[in-house]
């Protein structure tokens, strides 16, 4: 078999790792050199992930996975399905659930699928001004992808009200419209789960950590690192919550299948557990990074086969493995706003944990940062507790113009 695998974060590599577990033969298409897919495949090419025509003499391929959200919205899967490939990944259509905020939130209202926060579509200062009037505290959503970090919330980001309305005209000047919500106020979190289109298989939960410092202070990152429980909940979240979460993914899934067509990949989606019941924050088209290292780490079932399952319209019932994960990751000096660029990583033993590359490139056999992630190590173990002791005993095996929060999983 000869598998497709497009993306070169340390989601691409779990995802790559997991498929070469079997004995199929794996070719990577990459925007940059990640070390531990080129090791792992038989072909690798480099360029723009996002161009179709990158794609245009691979249809010996038997099935592709898409890793990251840019090819997904640049229509990669559909490139790839008129060349006769199945994709685990959804078309451009479907796709936009994640990169147009607006679309989701007035797909969710028409079908009369529950989970919206209040919200408006906005096009000029007037809307914008009308929905503030009556919603003092907002989130301000950008309606194109922004790499997550576009999304600017009331007396977080923005402090006064004017700050409010000037971030929101600027990307109506950039994008023709922005998504202005009700601020929820509450507990989040996400699930993820694998979909042929009609089947909704929830994956074990995983909770991440998005400031950069000790004791969640500093700016927001990518993630910094994340855990899941032996028992795949998560503690103080109740079922109840997860099944509306739940409810509100498989209805969203058979309203796409009946009007704009059949998803099939991945669907995340971010939640908020409130007073009033369970909110839909935003939906994701693929797996999370770090979530992706966690969930792949303890999936039973050959990914391969998961794929096929997917691509086919057969999905069953998904098995992991009850034991616990945490990832940590290790990232340039003074990421996200002014990382150290181009600074050598030098790798020791990894003896407890298993390790990921994510953003970095190889020069002449030498690992250098670049302006993202750069290492993520993950530790397996049957409670979070020796989980989280595997990873930070090599923590300090990745030395370098870098740093890792210490406290990931801690009062597990």
């Amino acid at each position: 078999m000869r598998v497709l695998v497009i993306g070169n974060g340390a989601r691409e590599h779990a995802i790559t790792k997991k498929l070469a577990e079997g004995e199929d033969e794996i070719f990577a298409v990459m925007s940059r050199m990640n070390p531990g897919i080129a090791k792992l495949a038989k072909e690798v090419r480099i360029g723009d992930i996002t161009n179709p025509e990158i794609y245009r003499d691979l249809s010996k391929i038997d099935i592709a996975f898409i890793g990251p959200e840019a090819p997904l919205a640049a229509g990669v899967a559909d490139r790839l399905n008129d060349l006769g490939v199945p994709v685990v990944g959804p078309t451009k259509a479907l796709a936009r659930l994640e990169w147009s905020k607006a679309f989701t939130r007035e797909f969710l209202e028409s079908q009369g699928i529950r989970g919206n926060p209040d919200f408006r579509v906005c096009r000029t200062a007037e809307d914008v001004r009308e929905f503030c009037r009556g919603h003092p505290e907002v989130a301000v959503k950008p309606d194109v992808l922004t790499g997550g970090k576009g999304v600017k919330i009331s007396g977080e980001h923005l402090k006064t009200a004017h700050e409010v309305e000037e971030y929101a005209l600027e990307r109506i000047a950039s994008d023709g419209l922005v998504v202005l919500e009700e601020r929820l106020i509450g507990r989040e979190f996400t699930l993820q789960a694998f979909s042929d289109g009609n089947r909704v298989e929830v994956m074990p939960l995983v909770r991440d950590f998005k400031r950069a410092l000790d004791g969640d202070k500093g700016p927001n990152t990518g993630s910094m690192g994340s855990y899941s429980c032996p028992d795949h909940g998560l503690p103080d979240l109740s079922d109840s919550s997860v099944q509306e979460g739940v409810d509100i993914m498989k209805a969203t899934i058979d309203s796409l299948s009946s009007s704009v067509g059949r998803f099939r990949g991945v669907l995340y989606g971010g939640f908020m557990e409130t007073d009033q019941g369970v909110y839909l924050l935003e939906y994701n088209v693929r797996l999370g990074d770090p979530e992706a290292m966690n969930v792949l780490a303890l999936l039973r079932k050959p990914l391969i086969q998961v794929g096929w399952e997917i691509v086919d319209g057969r999905l069953s019932k998904t098995y992991f493995e009850r034991m616990a994960t945490v990832c940590v990751y290790i990232v340039p000096k003074g990421y996200p706003t002014d990382p150290t660029q181009n600074s050598e990583v030098r790798i020791g033993e990894i003896k407890d944990s298993q390790l990921f590359f994510a953003s970095v490139h190889e020069e002449a056999g030498v690992i250098r940062t670049t302006g993202s992630r750069s290492i993520a190590l993950l530790g397996l173990g049957k409670t979070v507790k020796e989980a989280r002791e595997k990873v930070y005993n090599d923590t300090a095996k990745v030395e370098g113009e870098l740093f890792y929060r210490k406290d990931i999983a801690a009062n597990l």
